[in-house]
C-alpha cells in the first residue's frame, strides 16, 4: 500500500463507521485482530516497510492508532471498541515482539479515549494478559481460548470464562460456543450440556439445515434454518 492508498484506507474505516452508526448500531469494533489487513501493520513478519509505517513499534502500530482516531472522530470514541490478539500466529502472522508493540499500542488506544478492548484468545495465566488488565482503564472483553478446531469443553467454555473473570475481565466473548447454542447464556446459568459445533458447516451454507435445539425445543420436534430465536429471555 502506498501512504496515499493508507490514507484512503484510513477515510474508509471513519465513512464506514459512520454509516453503521447512522443505520441503528450503537458502536463498531476495529478489527485488528486475526491476521488481518491492521493485524500485519502489526507484526515483524508482515510488515516490511522503511518508512512512517514499518520498522520500530512506533511505526508499526500507528496504521491501526490512526484507524482508531479517526473512526472515533467520526462517531466518539465512547462507539469504539479494538478487537486485538496478542501472539496469535493464525493466517500466517508472526508479531515477533508482542511483549513491546502490545503495550505501546494499549496506551496509544487509551489516549483515544477507546470505550473497550477485545482481546481474543486470552489466557489469564500470561503476564501479558495481566499487563494489559493493569494498563487498561476501561472495559476489557476477553475470548477464552477453547481450543482451534477441536471439540468444545464440556461446559461450553464456562470454567474458561470464570478463569478469565477472575483475572479481571469485565465481560466474556464466547465464539464458536454461541453458532451450536443459540442459548448459550441460560445452558451456561444453568449447567445444561452444550450442543457440539458442527465443524463441516460452520456458516450454514449450501444444503438446508437444522437449528440447533435449544434447551427449550430440544424435546420437541426441530424446525428449519433459518428459525427466529428468542433472546429476551436469555
Amino acid at each position: 500500500m502506498t501512504v496515499e492508498e493508507i490514507r484512503s484506507t484510513v477515510a474508509d474505516f471513519a465513512a464506514a463507521a459512520r454509516k453503521a452508526v447512522d443505520a441503528g448500531f450503537a458502536g463498531v469494533e476495529v478489527h485488528a485482530a486475526n491476521g488481518y489487513l491492521l493485524h500485519q501493520f502489526l507484526a515483524e513478519g508482515t510488515n516490511h516497510r522503511t518508512d512512517a509505517y514499518g520498522g520500530s513499534v512506533a511505526h508499526r502500530i500507528r496504521f491501526v492508532v490512526e484507524v482508531v482516531q479517526a473512526v472515533a472522530d467520526e462517531v466518539g470514541p465512547d462507539r469504539v471498541g479494538v478487537r486485538l490478539a496478542p501472539g496469535l500466529t493464525v493466517n500466517g502472522i508472526e508479531e515477533g515482539d508482542t511483549e513491546d508493540i502490545c503495550p505501546a499500542l494499549v496506551t496509544a488506544l487509551n489516549d483515544i479515549g477507546s470505550a473497550y478492548l477485545h482481546i481474543v484468545f486470552a489466557d489469564p495465566a500470561q503476564p501479558l494478559f495481566q499487563d494489559i488488565r493493569k494498563a487498561w482503564p476501561r472495559t476489557l472483553i476477553a475470548n477464552p481460548v477453547l481450543g482451534w478446531g477441536s471439540p468444545l469443553p464440556a461446559d461450553g467454555g464456562r470454567h474458561a470464562a470464570e478463569r478469565l473473570l477472575a483475572a479481571g475481565a469485565d465481560l466474556i466473548s464466547p465464539g464458536r460456543p454461541f453458532l451450536a447454542n443459540p442459548d448459550l447464556v441460560e445452558r451456561l446459568r444453568t449447567g445444561a450440556p452444550v450442543n457440539p459445533v458442527r465443524e463441516e458447516g460452520l456458516m450454514y451454507t449450501g444444503a438446508a439445515r437444522t437449528a440447533a435445539p435449544t434447551t427449550r425445543t430440544s424435546r420437541a420436534s426441530r424446525r428449519p434454518w433459518p428459525r427466529r430465536v428468542r433472546t429476551d429471555r436469555l
